[in-house]
């Protein structure tokens, strides 16, 4: 589900590896009505760090549990060290996560944020945003 950015590392490799076969094996949702490539599709939902979020789905927010402890603004170092990042629709647990193949690092004062995204469809899960926007009270602001 994770497609690779310019400079996300071998650890960020290593995530779009593993959500790449999650997806290839049913791990995304597989209702019929599934987007297809190049299709123009609009998310809204919470700005995630795809690094941690495979790691416990309670990293939707800013502050993780990873395994040396609770990790304060981990959402936004990983996404400033390049790891992918994504808009989770519909929450936790089961709700759908659609990468954004885009600079991660342009998100990380977002992390955790109510976004809506607008963009072009490249594979399952996967999206190439046009425009990203963040909710700010009542009025949403561009981002990308």
């Amino acid at each position: 589900m994770i497609t690779a950015s310019l400079r996300f590392g071998v650890a960020g490799c290593a995530v779009f590896l593993v959500l790449a076969a999650a997806c290839a094996r049913g791990g995304a949702d597989t209702r019929n009505d599934q987007p297809a490539a190049g299709d123009t599709l609009s998310v809204s939902g919470t700005l995630v760090d795809t690094r941690c979020l495979v790691l416990d789905p309670a990293n939707a927010g800013v502050d993780h549990i990873r395994p040396e402890g609770r990790v304060p603004d981990c959402a936004r170092a990983c996404a400033n060290a390049g790891f992918p990042v994504a808009v989770l629709v519909g929450g936790v647990p089961d709700g759908d996560v659609w990468v954004l193949v885009t600079a991660p690092a342009i998100f990380a004062d977002y992390m955790a944020a109510a976004v809506r995204v607008r963009g072009t469809v490249r594979s399952a899960g996967v999206l190439v945003p046009h425009r990203v926007e963040h909710r700010d009270g009542d009025q949403w602001l561009t981002i990308l």
